[in-house]
Parts: C-alpha cells; sequence; structure tokens
C-alpha cells in the first residue's frame, strides 16, 4: 500500500506543476453514524452471526485530502488518505455465567479520484469519486466467567479485510480568502477474495486552505 501512496503522490505533484489556480489542502474528522463492520458469508472464528457490528459512539475517523483545480470550474482532482478506529466493549450475565466481549476494528487507506462541484464562488455542493487500497483490522477477545466458581475461559481471534476500495462524498462546502470548511457524507467500502467485506458510513467536517 506504500508504494500506491507514492504513485498517487507522484500523479498529485505532475498535476499541481501544470496549475496555476491553486491547491486545497484539508485535514477532516468523521464519525459514524450508522451501524457498520466487517461481513463474511463463511462463519469464522470471530463471529457466530457472520457480522462483526460497531454503532454510533463506538468509533471515529481522520481524513487527509489534497484538491487540485482543472481548466473546468466543476472538475477538481482529489488525493488522500484516511484512518478508522472503533472499539466497543459487551457484557452478558443470565444468572449462571459472565459474558464480556472486547471487538476492535482499525483500518488505513490512500484514495484518489475525482470531485464535482456546483454552486457559486463561496458556497455549494459537491460529490467526489474514489478509488484507492485499503487495509483494515479486527480483532475480538471474549472471556466466559462462570458462577459456580469454575475458572474464566478466554478465547481471542483476529482477522482482516484488505484489498481494492472506493469511497464516496458528498456534501457542501463554504470558502472565503482562502480558508474552507467542507460538511459531508461519506460512505467507504471494500472487499476481498475471502468474501469479507466492510462499509462504513460517517459525517465528515473537514476544514482546510487553498493557496
Amino acid at each position: 500500500m506504500k508504494y500506491l501512496g507514492i504513485i498517487i503522490l507522484g500523479l498529485l505533484c505532475t498535476v499541481v506543476s501544470g496549475q496555476d489556480k491553486g491547491v486545497s489542502m484539508r485535514a477532516g474528522y468523521s464519525v459514524p453514524f450508522a451501524p457498520y463492520g466487517v461481513w463474511s458469508d463463511k462463519v469464522t472464528s470471530l463471529y457466530a452471526n457472520n457480522d462483526f457490528n460497531f454503532y454510533p459512539g463506538d468509533g471515529y475517523g481522520i481524513t487527509f485530502d489534497t484538491e487540485v483545480k482543472s481548466e473546468k470550474p466543476f472538475l477538481r482532482y482529489r488525493a488522500g488518505a484516511f484512518y478508522q478506529y472503533a472499539g466497543r466493549y459487551d457484557i452478558y450475565e443470565d444468572g449462571q455465567q459472565t459474558s464480556e466481549a472486547w471487538l476492535y476494528l482499525t483500518g488505513a487507506g490512500v484514495y484518489a479520484g475525482l470531485t464535482f462541484r456546483a454552486g457559486w464562488e463561496h458556497w455549494g455542493i459537491f460529490n467526489s469519486y474514489n478509488a484507492g487500497i485499503f487495509s483494515f483490522d479486527y480483532r475480538m477477545e471474549m472471556q466466559y466467567t462462570s458462577s459456580l466458581g469454575v475458572a474464566p475461559i478466554s478465547s481471542k481471534g483476529a482477522e482482516a479485510v484488505s484489498g481494492p476500495g472506493g469511497k464516496f462524498e458528498l456534501g457542501c462546502y463554504g470558502e472565503y480568502r482562502g480558508f474552507g470548511i467542507y460538511p459531508s457524507f461519506q460512505l467507504f467500502y471494500t472487499h476481498n477474495r475471502a468474501s469479507q467485506a466492510l462499509l462504513i458510513k460517517t459525517f465528515n467536517i473537514s476544514a482546510g486552505y487553498t493557496f
């Protein structure tokens, strides 16, 4: 994945060298707003119901984006990277035993694509279509504690979803004297050869500067 990032950076520098209209650098914070997680059509050591879910409040994301203007006022070139994290704790008690689970999901990726804009000089809407390489790792630890005095039983598992991915973004922008704010809806998706898929839906707020 690091070589793809170098290639994307090189292509971006080539585009920038031919532009005199400015480059936008942005950083954003994302909050997942719907259940999300890893899905598999094969039951593995990690799940009993073929999925590994998180919910709003379990995680967050960080994005970094660079956008370069093209000769067309409605079209821009995009390249970026992201990081996602989620953690969740579950507990269940039935009078005979206590079951505890610690779930974790971390991921990162790089991407590049096109952004289309519509609006006026200082505000408007945009949507972006990107493709890249994403890598996610998810882990689980479970512990069963019996009320009968039996020693606790623990089990651990770890798997990964890595491969080609896509990012879709729809939002609005406000820009003034180079400074900008970009609230948006973002959708991340990736799928690997093991028939496992990951879909993350987030609300993102990015801020940046165009120079």
